[in-house]
C-alpha cells in the first residue's frame, strides 16, 4: 500500500512539473475555490449544535448535588465541564451513558428525594425519635416523587408537620403540610390539578385536611386556596369560580358561532352572568275548599221492642269528610342564571377598491339584527329575567396584526430565498467541480502525452528553386533508369549484380 502511494505521489509530482505556470495558477485557484465553497456550504446548512464532543449530563442541578456528582467524576477519572453557574454539567459524548449508570449506582442525583428505601437496611440502636424522623422523611420523599410525576411539574419539595399526640382532645392540633412546586417552562397548573395535589397529600397523612395544605411555586405565589378555614370566604370563592366558568361557557358558544359566520378575528364577545346562589328550601300545603272526599262513614241502627212507650226504631249515621290538600317540598338549586348580559362587537367588511387598496365597509342594520337574533338563541335569551343582548359594529384596529402578518410573510419569503440560494449555490459548486475535474483530467492527459513536434524536411521547399549541376542531374537520371530497369527486368539486373560481385576488385591479390 505504501508503494502505491509513493507511485501516486511521484506521478502527481511529475504531472505538476510538466504543467506550465499559467496552468498551475488556474489549477490551484480552482481547487481552493471548490474547497472553500464546500466548507462554506456545509457551515451554512449546518444547524447550531453544542460543543463538539460534549453533551449535557444533567442540567438545573442544585449546588450540593453538583458538588457530589463532580466528586464522583473526579474519583472515576472522567472529564467534565461546568456551565450556567455550576448548574449544567457536560461530559464527553461517548461517556454520557456510562457516567449516568455509574452515578445511578451511587444514588445520584438525589433531586427525586429519599423514599421508603431508608428502611431497606436494619440499623440497630436507632432511637424512637430518629425512627419517627426517618418515617416523616420517607413520607415526604414519596409524596415529592408522586408530585414530580406530573407532566407540568419539574421539581417539588414537600414538608409535613405532624404534632405529637396528646391525651387532651381539645389540645390536639391537626397536621399541616406545605408543597413547593417548580413548573416546567411554559406550563401552568389548573385549579383541578392543584386540588388534586392537595387531596393526594391529605390522603397520605393521617388527620391532614386539604385546608391545612399550602401550595406555592418557586416564585412565592400561592397556588392553593388562600381562605383556608374561613368557610364564608371559601364559599364566595367557589361561587366566583362557578360564575366565571358559566361566563366562559357562553362566550365560547357565541364565539364558535361568530367564527363560523364571520370568520376568525371578526368579533369580540363578553358575557356577564348574574347567578343566584341563594339556597332556598320550602314546604307548601295547599287546600281546596271546593273539593270534599269522604274519609269515613259510620251508621248505627237501634230497634226497641216491648218498651213502655211502645216499639220504635232509630237510625244514626256519622260521616267524616277530608278536604283536598297538596303538599309541596321545593329545593331551589344553587347557581341558576338570574340575569345575563351579552356584548358583541363585530368588525366590518374589508374589500379591495378600484385603486387596489383596502376599504372598510360597515355592517348593515339587517346584518346586525340577524347576528343579534343568533346570539339570543345561542345563550337562551329570556326577556322575563331581564337579559340584555347588544351587537354593535365597531372598526377593529388591526394595524399591529397586519404588521405582524407582513413581517411573517417577509420572513417566510426571506427563508424561501435563502433556501433557494443554498440549493443554487450547491448546484453551482457541483457544476464548477465537474468543470474543474474535466479541466484537470484534460490537463493531466496533455501533460502525460505531450504533442509530437513536427519535423520540417531537410530538403528545399517547393516554393524555392535551386539550380542543379549537370553532373548531379546525370547521376539522378542514371539512378532513375537503374530503378526502372530493376522493376522491369529484375532477373537481368540480379545477374549483372552477381557478375559484379564475382569480378575482382582492382588492386587486390588473388589468394
Amino acid at each position: 500500500m505504501s508503494e502505491f502511494f509513493k507511485q501516486l505521489i511521484g506521478q502527481l509530482s511529475a504531472i505538476w512539473r510538466r504543467l506550465s505556470t499559467q496552468q498551475k495558477i488556474i489549477t490551484s485557484s480552482l481547487v481552493g475555490l471548490s474547497v472553500l465553497g464546500l466548507v462554506t456550504l456545509v457551515l451554512w446548512s449546518r444547524e447550531p449544535a453544542e460543543d463538539s464532543g460534549w453533551r449535557v449530563l444533567y442540567s438545573s442541578l442544585q449546588i450540593d448535588e453538583a458538588a457530589e456528582i463532580t466528586q464522583q467524576l473526579d474519583e472515576g477519572g472522567y472529564k467534565y465541564k461546568l456551565e450556567n453557574d455550576g448548574r449544567t454539567l457536560k461530559v464527553q459524548a461517548r461517556e454520557v451513558y456510562e457516567i449516568r449508570m455509574a452515578l445511578a449506582r451511587e444514588g445520584l442525583p438525589k433531586s427525586s428525594g429519599v423514599g421508603y428505601e431508608l428502611f431497606d437496611k436494619n440499623n440497630l440502636g436507632v432511637t424512637d425519635f430518629v425512627q419517627k424522623l426517618n418515617a416523616r422523611r420517607a413520607l415526604e420523599g414519596e409524596l415529592q416523587r408522586t408530585i414530580e410525576g406530573l407532566e407540568e411539574v419539574k421539581a417539588a419539595r414537600v414538608h409535613v408537620v405532624i404534632p405529637e399526640p396528646t391525651i387532651f382532645l381539645d389540645e390536639q392540633e391537626d397536621p399541616k403540610a406545605s408543597v413547593v412546586i417548580k413548573l416546567s417552562a411554559g406550563n401552568t397548573l389548573s385549579k383541578n390539578q392543584i386540588r388534586g395535589i392537595s387531596h393526594v397529600v391529605s390522603s397520605s397523612v393521617e388527620g391532614l385536611k386539604p385546608e391545612g395544605i399550602s401550595i406555592v411555586d418557586f416564585e412565592g405565589r400561592l397556588l392553593s386556596n388562600p381562605f383556608g378555614d374561613d368557610e364564608t370566604a371559601l364559599v364566595s370563592s367557589r361561587n366566583m369560580e362557578l360564575q366565571q366558568n358559566v361566563e366562559r361557557y357562553f362566550e365560547k358558544k357565541v364565539e364558535k358561532m361568530m367564527v363560523g359566520v364571520l370568520g376568525p378575528g371578526k368579533a369580540a364577545i363578553q358575557v356577564a352572568a348574574d347567578l343566584n346562589f341563594d339556597q332556598v328550601e320550602k314546604t307548601m300545603e295547599l287546600y281546596d275548599p271546593e273539593s270534599r272526599v269522604i274519609r269515613s262513614e259510620e251508621r248505627i241502627d237501634e230497634n226497641t221492642r216491648n218498651a213502655p212507650d211502645g216499639d220504635h226504631q232509630r237510625e244514626r249515621s256519622l260521616t267524616n269528610y277530608e278536604i283536598d290538600k297538596t303538599v309541596e317540598h321545593i329545593v331551589r338549586e344553587v347557581g341558576n342564571v338570574k340575569r345575563m348580559t351579552v356584548s358583541v362587537a363585530v368588525d366590518g367588511r374589508r374589500i379591495i377598491g378600484e385603486d387596489g387598496k383596502d376599504e372598510y365597509v360597515e355592517r348593515t342594520a339587517e346584518e346586525l339584527a340577524n347576528l343579534e337574533e343568533m346570539v339570543k338563541n345561542a345563550v337562551g335569551y329570556d326577556l322575563a329575567r331581564g337579559d340584555r343582548i347588544s351587537v354593535a359594529n365597531v372598526k377593529f384596529d388591526n394595524d399591529y396584526l397586519r404588521r405582524e402578518q407582513r413581517e411573517l410573510r417577509e420572513q417566510e419569503v426571506w427563508e424561501m430565498r435563502m433556501m433557494i440560494a443554498k440549493y443554487v449555490g450547491l448546484f453551482l459548486i457541483a457544476v464548477m467541480l465537474i468543470l474543474f475535474m474535466r479541466y484537470l483530467a484534460r490537463t493531466i492527459a496533455e501533460a502525460m502525452n505531450p504533442p509530437v513536434p513536427q519535423i520540417e524536411p531537410l530538403g528545399p521547399k517547393e516554393e524555392e528553386t535551386v539550380e542543379v549541376p549537370d553532373e548531379v542531374r546525370a547521376q539522378n537520371e542514371l539512378l532513375e533508369r537503374v530503378e526502372m530497369m530493376t522493376r522491369e527486368e529484375p532477373v537481368n539486373i540480379a545477374a549483372i549484380v552477381r557478375q559484379w560481385l564475382r569480378e575482382p576488385v582492382p588492386g587486390s591479390r588473388n589468394k
